[in-house]
């Protein structure tokens, strides 16, 4: 008799466990499960979120010379070497600065196959935090490429016939800002080192970056 008594008291200890779990488990399991979902977000903390920027391009071109200027190098409406940054997007967002990624293109010049085009350059409004060391200016180089140096056939015609040239392209992935409302003009230095006087070229160049508006 006692030996039945002691499995009917094992027994109904385990019952008693079992039907404890039963009842408590899924308040555990509920309490974990709200305290992973539960966000809690004040003014001090607010809730994180993706930067949907803007995206910017701007089309420049410069020109010197009557041969460059001959083929059409930089028509309407991208024959200009400026762009001013906007003060507001398209939808009416302030602009805050606009971030410059990249900045791409092409060159040629005429008439003097020893004329080297060193570099081409971004130069916009001057950036306060920053030391001067006597600019006025930001200035951004972008390093060109070496010249494909070769005389232009005859059958090419006028005006690049039996012409010399040489032709360039550049392009370099950046990180730099200008502020809304600067003029950003786009520049290039021509060496020539037999001094004949040539200043015929052209460079054709892309900037692209966004907005920032936030």
């Amino acid at each position: 008799m006692s030996s039945a008594k002691r499995y009917l008291t094992i027994a109904l200890s385990f019952v008693i466990a079992l039907t404890a779990l039963s009842i408590f488990a899924p308040r555990t399991v509920h309490a974990v499960t709200a305290a992973l979902v539960q966000v809690v977000n004040t003014s001090a903390n607010p809730v994180p979120q993706s930067d949907a920027a803007t995206r910017f391009q701007a089309a420049v071109c410069i020109v010197s010379g009557t041969i460059s200027t001959g083929v059409n190098a930089c028509p309407a409406p991208t024959n200009t070497a400026t762009f001013t940054v906007p003060t507001t997007t398209s939808t009416g967002a302030p602009v805050r600065r606009l971030v410059v990624e990249n900045v791409s293109g092409f060159c040629s010049n005429y008439g003097n196959n020893a004329a080297i085009l060193k570099w081409v350059r971004l130069r916009g409004g001057y950036v306060p935090d920053s030391v001067g060391n006597g600019n006025s200016t930001f200035t951004h180089y972008v390093p060109v490429g070496p010249a494909y140096a070769y005389t232009n056939d005859a059958t090419w015609g006028a005006p690049v016939a039996n012409q010399a040239e040489n032709d360039y392209s550049f392009g370099q992935t950046s990180k730099f800002t200008f502020d809304p409302g600067d003029t950003v003009t786009f520049e290039t230095e021509l060496f020539l080192p037999s001094l004949n006087g040539v200043q015929d070229f052209y460079c054709v160049g892309r900037v692209e970056g966004y907005l920032v508006t936030n």
